[in-house]
C-alpha cells in the first residue's frame, strides 16, 4: 500500500533533497512558491491529511488550509496562539486538527518497530540525525535553524 502523493515543505533545499531521496513524490520550497497553490494543484483540492512539525503559527494555519473537505492535520510540533476562525477554517469544511503526543505510540511495541525498519533500511535514522558534544550546544541550534542538520542531539557527558 503507498500513498499517491507525499508533500514535503520545507525551507531548505538540502532537507528537500533528503525528502526526495526518502520517497517524497513532491517537494515545495516555502520561500520560492506559493505552497497552498502548489498543494491544491497537485491533489486537485487539498491533501486528506496533514502533519505540521513545526510549530509555527503561521505554517499550522497553512496546513489547515491546504486540507480538502473532511480532511484532518496533526500537529506535532510545539507551537503557541494560532489565530483562526473557527467557523470557515475547520467547520464548514469538517476539517480535524489533532495533537499529536511523543509520537501517539506505545513504546514497547513502536520502538522495535523503528528498530526492525532501520534494519530493513526502510527508516535511515543516522540521515536524520546528528550528535554534538554538549560543548557544541550552540553549534547544534545554529545547524538547525539553517537546515543542515533535521534533529541535532546533544550528549551530555556523565
Amino acid at each position: 500500500m503507498g500513498l499517491k502523493h507525499i508533500i514535503v515543505v520545507d525551507l531548505h533545499e538540502n532537507r528537500l533533497e533528503l525528502a526526495r531521496e526518502l520517497g517524497a513524490t513532491h517537494t515545495q520550497n516555502g520561500k520560492e512558491v506559493d505552497v497552498l497553490k502548489e498543494i491544491k494543484e497537485i491533489t486537485d483540492g487539498g491533501v486528506h491529511y496533514a502533519i505540521e512539525t513545526t510549530g509555527a503559527a503561521p505554517v499550522i494555519k497553512q496546513s489547515i488550509h491546504a486540507l480538502r473537505v473532511s480532511g484532518t492535520v496533526s500537529i506535532v510540533g510545539l507551537g503557541g496562539d494560532v489565530m483562526i476562525n473557527f467557523t470557515n477554517d475547520i467547520l464548514m469544511e469538517g476539517k480535524s486538527v489533532v495533537g499529536t503526543v511523543q509520537g501517539d505510540s506505545v513504546p514497547q511495541t513502536h520502538i522495535p518497530r523503528l528498530v526492525q525498519y532501520y534494519k530493513e533500511g526502510k527508516f535511515p535514522f543516522d540521515k536524520l540525525v546528528k550528535f554534538y558534544d554538549f560543548e557544541d550546544i550552540n553549534q547544534a541550534f545554529e545547524d538547525s535553524k539553517v537546515g543542515f542538520t533535521i534533529k541535532p542531539i546533544v550528549k551530555i557527558a556523565h
